[in-house]
């Protein structure tokens, strides 16, 4: 399976008022041999920091801090949390076919999709098959498996993406979802 739709759904209402306090120079450009250079955007809401033993404990750092409901967001996953950020894809950019490694359950850790602005016209397409996501959804795609995407749309893809390292919680999401 290429994807699959958890049972969460969030307000993007309230993530679009809270994210219109960022700028167009709180956001980085990514730089990934996919992508086109100043096409494709991030702003990271979650930091590293050292726990008692010295492993890395990701909080939410100041940008999170400021935004209460994607706060709320990020404090319903009840499971170690490693990504947490924004990403924009501007209108009429693509992110070539490539594969992401270890971002699939069998390997301890999912990457979620949360959309907050997409269109028809954005195209994600896992090994071959197109997955149509809607604003406040929350997904599963095992981008282990080659994948791309195409804004053919005039307004820019925005997504909300989290890295989850697989726990007894999360375990029983995937379980209740599959059966």
């Amino acid at each position: 399976m290429n994807a699959i739709k958890l049972p969460f759904k969030f307000d993007v209402e309230l993530i679009k008022k809270e994210l219109s306090q960022f700028s167009k120079e709180d956001y980085r450009d990514i730089y990934n041999a996919s992508v086109t250079l100043k096409t494709l955007w991030l702003i990271h809401l979650i930091e590293p920091i050292n726990d008692a033993d010295g492993l890395p404990v990701f909080l939410p750092n100041a940008a999170l801090k400021k935004c209460p409901y994607l706060l709320s967001v990020f404090e319903t996953f009840n499971c170690p949390v490693e990504t947490f950020r924004i990403h924009v894809l501007d209108p009429g950019a693509s992110i070539q076919p490539h594969r992401d490694n270890g971002y699939r359950f069998k390997d301890g850790m999912v990457r979620l999709h949360i959309p907050i602005k997409t269109s028809k016209n954005v195209e994600l397409i896992i090994d071959k098959e197109r997955v149509f996501m809607q604003p406040g959804e929350c997904w599963y795609c095992d981008f282990h498996k080659v994948h791309e995407v195409h804004n053919y749309s005039e307004e820019p893809r925005i997504h909300l993406i989290l890295d989850c390292k697989v726990n007894e919680w999360l375990t029983g999401i995937f379980n209740k979802v599959i059966d």
